[in-house]
């Protein structure tokens, strides 16, 4: 019989699936071990089942992997942020290369050793794995009459732990978070609470406070931070406005840490920092960012990639096998605050990139004038919907797009790939999906020829890639060398 949820297994563990959990066999059903290792053996208790899979929880590690070593973070067992800070950096480069490749033979069909594949590059890792996340949410709790400002308990969406230092987070952002956490405590500001919002009890499960009802104010705290310029914007997201917002910036920008401060209010039950549009407390609604030694004006909503570091090693691997010719028209595909779009346009003669967000396009446009770029045209809009009617001439030469998580489209690809480009560049956040299109690529008369992974996220299981893919010439047609 399949195992149940409450049943305790002693396991050996094979290997890493992913998304980072340990995988083990019960017979012929596949059970995912949250916390474990290749080559353990551990008791273990499972905390759910499908029909096909089962995941669970190491109740007691028996036989540790040769891979393991004591986490750099106190919390790291309670923290739901790093769960491979237990594992060998060399061993987490190892597994996400592996886990690139699998995806790509076991999805898309493609392998690396055959006379039409791929060319695969050694990941690209960091010098120094720690430091390097130059954005952290933050949330906030209560224990024992104490506002806590921390992350999730792993596993669990209400528990908070408080972590006294984050070693993913740079030291600037950590300052910053006890500056506010510190301010919050002196002016008795409370956490919201949403389990009394939403228990059985609660009369009130979505919607804006009603009338002499307080389940508390402080939701999550946002804080970014410029590495190149030293700007650090924190950002609160409230439940409603309050009367000690003044006191509040006055403490905080005393503290010197912090360069700006936003407040967001957020009436939805949604456990996330969302909500309306930020009110300015002090400070610029902005900070200054240098990516591949392009200067950027970061709104403090927008994306930007989490390594500043990494992300010049990105786009220079993206640049790279975009192979941009200085007559090329270019297509730069989930744009976002353009700062690729500008490393592509002084390549090539002309460059148009697009993006859903209209905030995001106004900053791209803005970060184009600082840098004095007049040859890239931004565009609002779904990919898909832009691509039925491309702006002219409507032909590209080389195509880049950085999609999120879910990939492309089948429609969105298919436009993309009907530009015509020689070059097709895929960044990807998400092997899985990454796959998927690079199958759907090849019928649309691509082939994928160069693949490398980026270590975006150490001491997580997140896995950045950047894919090869060029037109296949037609029949007689010479093809081109890789440049």
């Amino acid at each position: 019989m399949p195992p149940k949820p409450g049943d305790i297994l002693e396991v050996g563990i094979d290997r890493l699936a992913y998304g980072g959990q340990g995988v083990a066999r019960v017979d012929d059903f596949v059970l995912f071990v949250r916390g474990a290792l290749p080559g353990e053996r551990a008791r273990v208790r499972v905390t759910r089942r499908k029909r096909s899979f089962a995941e669970a929880r190491v109740v007691e590690l028996l036989q540790p992997s040769s891979l393991r070593i004591a986490p750099e973070c106190t919390r790291a067992d309670e923290c739901g942020g790093c769960e491979w800070q237990t594992l060998r950096y060399e061993a987490q480069l190892g597994f996400k290369q592996e886990q690139v490749v699998e995806s790509l033979a076991h999805i898309g069909g493609l392998h690396s050793d055959t006379p039409e594949g791929y060319v695969l590059e050694p990941i690209l890792r960091m010098t120094d794995p720690w430091r390097y996340r130059n954005k952290m949410e933050f949330s906030f709790a209560e224990e024992n009459g104490r506002l806590l400002v921390g992350l999730h308990k792993r596993g669990s969406w209400r528990e908070v732990v408080e972590t006294d230092e984050c070693r993913l987070a740079t030291p600037q952002i950590e300052a910053a978070r006890a500056a506010v956490a510190d301010a919050c405590r002196g002016l008795a500001l409370t956490a919201y609470d949403r389990e009394a919002r939403d228990s059985p009890g609660s009369d009130r499960h979505d919607g804006p406070l009603g009338p002499g009802e307080d389940r508390g104010l402080l939701r999550h705290l946002v804080v970014r931070h410029g590495s190149a310029s030293g700007d650090v914007v924190a950002h609160l997201f409230v439940a409603r406005r309050f009367p000690e917002e003044a006191k509040l910036a006055a403490r905080v920008q005393a503290g010197g840490t912090v360069t700006s401060l936003a407040v967001t209010v957020n009436e939805t039950p949604a456990d996330a920092a969302v909500g309306g549009p930020p009110r300015m407390l002090f400070g610029p609604p902005s900070f200054r960012e240098t990516l591949a030694g392009v200067p950027l004006r970061v709104p403090l909503n927008a994306f930007l990639q989490t390594n500043s570091a990494m992300c010049g090693e990105l786009y220079q691997t993206a640049l790279r096998f975009a192979d941009v010719r200085a007559t090329d028209h270019v297509f730069d595909l989930y744009c976002g605050l353009g700062s690729l779009s500008l490393l592509l346009a002084a390549q090539a003669a002309a460059v148009d990139a697009v993006e859903v967000q209209p905030e995001a396009i106004a900053a791209a446009e803005v970060n184009a004038r600082l840098n004095g770029v007049s040859n890239v045209r931004f565009h609002v809009g779904d990919v898909r919907k832009v691509l039925k009617d491309p702006p002219a001439p409507g032909r590209a030469d080389v195509v880049v797009v950085d999609p999120p998580r879910a990939g492309l489209s089948r429609k969105a690809l298919a436009r993309a790939a009907a530009l015509g480009a020689r070059r097709f560049v895929y960044i990807s956040c998400n092997p899985t999906t990454l796959a998927g299109n690079a199958a759907e690529l090849s019928e649309l008369g691509y082939r994928l020829t160069r693949v490398r992974p980026v270590d975006m996220f150490p001491h997580t299981h997140h896995i950045e890639a950047v894919a090869l893919f060029e037109r296949r010439p037609a029949a007689g047609a010479a093809q081109p060398p890789f440049g």
